[in-house]
């Protein structure tokens, strides 16, 4: 049975890694911590701002508001330090979980090894970089195909596909091809400044477990990290001087999520709530899968509520794991496997 894991950060709160309710909060905290003045200053202006355990959601919705509306003249100077402000956010997010990656994943270890098989979809709304490192582990997944772009040289195919719809901590975006100085062209056209896909820190192949891997790989200049903020209204590409730029790069992998989805006979929805600001994500979930398509939601409280939502939008096989969260699921799932 062909089955369409769609994955938030319920199932990675085993590893240490936070729900978005506690994520403002924990951020700010790293962000004061962080051994270079600007990021405790940034961080003591938003805790003065939105307050020591904000919404992340409301916190980032409301910085791009504000940047938004400076777009103006007269409203430069603090339109580039509210910008500033959200360019640490974004790197802090990613040291901070990098930090934290290095804690034990159980249930991301049990799964990779008894649970998914060849030929199964991983759709993930999580930056975090543990799961795939379980599933190299076990030889299912492979980072040259696995996350649905070309990451390695070689052609050496996945033989499950992990798609992160929102970025991974372990993307970055090489501005001008890692160019440092002197002239350079840009290519393509429109003319890019970014590329046409993420490349790869080698500190985080390393971390996955590939020590000589060639494709790729960033090897220095300007980057910025490849991660969708959780804000209210996601944007799917970035503003550059050269207009839009990375929106063909998300909807090569939210185009391959719906191919997954809609010819999966099983989705497994874990950890993640699924709510109405999250409207692409509703309409992939709850649009694409066939009608005929098992559904089973692992999603604590939050369970009878999107299961509703899937019977609302035809779904005719749905059903709710009452046993507890990702970790306990994984362990039933086990459990199930191994019965005569």
């Amino acid at each position: 049975m062909t089955t369409t894991y769609a994955l938030g950060a319920g199932a990675a709160l085993h590893a240490g890694f936070p729900l978005a309710s506690a994520m403002g909060e924990g951020l700010l905290d790293f962000m004061l911590r962080y051994p270079m003045a600007e990021y405790p200053n940034t961080a003591q202006f938003l805790i003065d701002t939105f307050g020591k355990s904000p919404n992340i959601e409301d916190l980032i919705t409301t910085l791009q508001s504000r940047i938004d509306a400076l777009n103006t003249p007269e409203g430069k100077a603090e339109r580039m330090r509210l910008g500033n402000c959200r360019g640490r956010l974004t790197s802090c997010l990613r040291v901070w979980f990098r930090e934290i990656h290095t804690k034990p994943a159980p249930a991301y270890a049990e799964f990779a090894a008894k649970v998914i098989q060849p030929g199964d979809v991983v759709i993930a709304f999580n930056y975090d970089d543990s799961l795939e490192r379980e599933l190299s582990r076990e030889g299912v997944w492979d980072v040259s195909r696995g996350y649905g772009f070309p990451l390695g040289a070689e052609d050496i195919s996945s033989k499950t596909l992990l798609l992160k719809l929102h970025g991974s901590m372990n993307w970055l975006i090489s501005v001008f091809g890692g160019a440092r100085a002197g002239a350079f062209q840009v290519g393509g056209w429109p003319p890019s400044a970014f590329g046409d896909a993420p490349v790869i820190h080698p500190a985080d192949l390393h971390h996955l477990g590939y020590a000589d891997f060639k494709g790729r790989v960033f090897t220095g200049g300007g980057a910025l990290e490849c991660l969708i903020l959780p804000g209210r209204k996601k944007e799917f590409f970035y503003d550059t001087s050269f207009g839009r730029e990375f929106g063909d790069f998300w909807e090569l992998l939210w185009s391959q999520a719906a191919e997954a989805v809609n010819r999966s006979e099983r989705i497994v929805l874990c950890g993640y709530s699924l709510l109405p600001v999250d409207q692409r994500a509703r309409e992939l979930l709850l649009g694409m899968p066939k009608r005929q398509t098992q559904v089973t939601v692992v999603c604590g409280s939050q369970s009878e509520r999107i299961a509703g939502d899937f019977r609302a939008a035809g779904l005719q096989h749905v059903r709710v794991f009452a046993g507890g969260y990702f970790e306990d699921w994984v362990k039933a799932a086990v459990n199930e496997s191994l019965r005569p």
